[in-house]
């Protein structure tokens, strides 16, 4: 009786401390680079297997089929030998995967220097019946309310808010654009242009304030990535 119960303790405690993994397709931007940390690498499994991908300011890179654990997605550094001469690839950012989320958007912004982690991780739903071809993608990073109009179309985001705002017209048609912050209980012009409808891509985009001008900028990334079927 006393090992029966000794075995029934040690399986309910191996069951308390196993971790839950899964796959997902994982797509990145970075908004700018942490300095030494322009290439990343994302696990593969649960062990010691990575993939580097080399990070863009301009472009969404991947996908890469890289593992959840615990809800956790973790981005890494360069293998590094410690002290011991054991080889490692250190955490240097994390992101919270929820739900059945099997495509995702990871959007890397560096950390000040000294930070442990080099960048903070917002994850995204990347599938595209959440965010289809032809939609602009809003991440509003700055403290601001802004909104956008596409043709006739007209979206709005809180500060730190994401919004979907979707091209409608004729592909190849040409529409205005127009965006604008509301500041000193006004609305302030922040772009004005003209965009082609397209069918064919889906577009993110970071307005945000240069923290060294005070400015209000907006940067449009083009997502051409293909995703591969969920792993």
């Amino acid at each position: 009786m006393i090992y029966t119960t000794l075995g029934l303790l040690l399986l309910l405690a191996a069951s308390a401390t196993a971790r839950e993994s899964t796959k997902i397709a994982a797509s990145f931007y970075a908004f700018a680079y942490s300095p030494g940390n322009e290439s990343v690498f994302l696990p593969l499994d649960a062990g010691t297997n990575f993939e580097e991908i080399r990070l863009s300011t301009a472009n969404i890179v991947g996908p890469v089929a890289c593992v959840v654990i615990d809800g956790k997605l973790t981005v890494h550094s360069k293998p590094v030998t410690g002290a011991d001469g054991k080889i490692t690839n250190p955490v240097i950012a994390t992101g919270t995967v929820t739900g059945d989320l099997k495509k995702a958007l990871v959007v890397l912004f560096p950390l000040p220097k000294g930070n442990p982690m080099k960048y903070n991780c917002t994850v995204l739903n990347h599938d595209l019946a959440d965010f289809p071809l032809g939609v602009y993608r809003l991440m509003n990073l700055s403290n601001k309310p802004v909104r956008g109009a596409i043709g006739k179309e007209i979206v709005k985001a809180t500060p730190g808010g994401i919004a979907n705002l979707t091209l409608s017209g004729e592909p190849g048609s040409i529409v205005p654009v127009r965006f604008e912050y509301y500041e000193k209980e006004r609305w302030n012009l922040l772009t004005e242009t003209r965009a082609a409808v397209r069918d064919d891509r889906r577009w993110l985009m970071c307005i945000y304030q240069d923290p060294a001008t005070g400015r209000m900028n907006i940067r449009s990334i083009p997502d051409r990535t293909k995703a591969p079927a969920a792993p």
